[in-house]
């Protein structure tokens, strides 16, 4: 069983039934929905088709809405221009296009000046002359020439590294707290539409600090749901507020594309290793996102150096690996989705051990019961871990150790199995509880007996609540002893 999670983003070369199953199949464990691009109509019936395909394959498919947050972009521009280094640039700031009486390029006999609508119109107010700005993923390199004009929005700039620009494109500015919110009007519209929609998991985007990530901790309270939240670190204050932003949050994105502009590109891989120890710590998932397959958006194989980059993420312990344009746009995303199993599941095999203790969790009674399921794991020769969980806390805890042998999650909700499609080595089935304990637990491992995911003899070791396995507080650690004919002749 490959235990890294895989999750895709879902585009226009994904998003038709036929190659979401074929994703589904080939491994995608979590579906992320960019509500930066569409319209929250394509968006529910995305959700829809998804649920379709987990149905009909009966595992669970995770489904991650990931917010548009304070990104900044280019407006619509009426085509590619090609800036050339030491030209004249013009940001219109707060203008989604420009208007009729802005030409695109002018033209003069001394020099020629490119005018660029920018979407966020406070930008002027946020920079000084001498700023960085970088367009594209930082392809392109602009310096700010002189205080821009608070009045009229105008940003004037030299182009220092030139290259193709395109309408929407990504805006970032290094060194720079742009005001905007995390959490804006058109988030927390996402977030309703997710919420109503059921989705799993919600990612905020460009988290600078744990007050960023209030806004949709208090829009999800109000809908009555317990959706996990993830944060997207891409900023260097994220870096610095770290520990107070996983006090609040469910999990962690390492956002390498935008986090690679803000910070030295050379800083990212060291970075990337200390974010993903921290947040183990804590006991909560985290991802590893951005370039990890790039080459195989329109190459239907990986380079070496990208295979390494997945060992190292996994040797470093993330519990997840998404995909990004290779999924969503790109011209092999079934190839993609193959290639990153049959890599996460070559690499797994050839660790000797990976290991967390997450000290830090604030649950500690459920950790310390769970570390006790874990650490008898070990000592016997135990088949399966077997977590009863009603909202996953457990679940995650015991994953967080990363034991040696497989780990299936049993509950009563269906909720809980696609919370769990993110945690590490975890399958889940869903099992009706019993009052007592032990019946519980003895339907899961006849469910599992009977689907051939343990043999006659197998040993296992149960996680549960009492008196009630799955609803009750997390207190129990059991062995079960299977005979020849897989009946249970023994449980201590």
């Amino acid at each position: 069983m490959r235990r890294t999670r895989i999750i895709g983003t879902i585009g226009p070369a994904s998003d038709n039934e036929e190659t979401l199953e074929a994703l589904v199949n080939a491994g995608l464990n979590v579906a992320r929905l960019n509500y930066s691009h569409g319209n929250l109509e394509q968006k529910t019936e995305l959700i829809n088709k998804l649920r379709k395909v987990e149905s009909k394959f009966g595992n669970p498919v995770g489904i991650l809405a990931d917010l548009p947050g304070p990104k900044l972009r280019l407006g619509t521009m009426e085509k590619e221009i090609l800036l050339s280094k030491n030209s004249l640039v013009r940001l219109y700031c707060g203008m989604e296009k420009l208007n009729d009486t802005i030409k695109l390029i002018e033209n003069s006999a001394a020099e020629t000046i490119f005018n660029i609508p920018v979407s966020y119109g406070g930008l002027s107010k946020d920079l000084a002359e001498g700023d960085a700005i970088l367009i594209a993923d930082g392809t392109v390199r602009l310096n700010v020439l002189k205080s821009p004009n608070k009045e009229n929005d105008v940003v004037n700039c030299e182009v220092i590294e030139s290259g193709l620009v395109s309408s929407r494109k990504g805006v970032n500015v290094p060194g720079t707290l742009v005001s905007l919110p995390s959490v804006g009007e058109k988030d927390l519209i996402s977030i309703k539409h997710a919420l109503e929609n059921n989705v799993d998991f919600i990612a905020v985007s460009y988290v600078r600090n744990a007050n960023d990530l209030q806004p949709a901790i208090n829009a999800i309270k109000e809908a009555g749901k317990y959706t996990p939240l993830i944060a997207k670190i891409e900023h260097p204050a994220a870096i610095e507020n770290f520990d107070e932003i996983l006090e609040i949050c469910n999990g962690i994105m390492v956002a390498r594309g935008d986090l690679g502009v803000e910070i030295p590109y050379e800083e990212v891989p060291l970075i990337q290793e200390k974010l993903i120890a921290k947040t183990l710590e804590r006991g909560l998932p985290v991802i590893v996102a951005t370039q990890v397959l790039e080459s195989m958006t329109h190459s239907p194989v990986p380079t070496r150096a990208e295979v390494t980059d997945i060992a190292n993420a996994i040797r470093q312990g993330t519990s997840a690996l998404m995909l990004s344009g290779e999924t969503a746009s790109g011209d092999y995303p079934l190839e993609a989705v193959q290639t990153m199993s049959k890599v996460c599941a070559h690499v797994e095999q050839g660790l000797e051990s990976i290991h967390s203790s997450p000290a830090l969790s604030k649950y500690r009674a459920t950790r310390a019961v769970a570390h006790a399921g874990v650490a008898l794991s070990k000592e016997e020769n135990v088949a399966m871990l077997l977590v009863a969980s009603q909202n996953g806390n457990a679940a995650r805890l015991v994953s967080a150790y990363r034991p040696k042998c497989p780990i299936t999650v049993f509950t009563n909700k269906i909720e809980t199995m696609r919370k769990n499609t993110l945690l590490w080595g975890v399958d889940s089935i869903l099992v009706e509880e019993e009052e007592r304990s032990r019946s519980t637990i003895l339907n899961a491992i006849k469910i599992l007996y009977e689907n051939g995911k343990i043999l006659p003899n197998d040993v296992l070791v149960s996680v549960s609540g009492s008196p009630k396995a799955i609803s009750g507080a997390t207190n129990t650690v059991r062995m079960f002893k299977l005979d020849s004919n897989g009946n249970v002749i023994k449980d201590e």
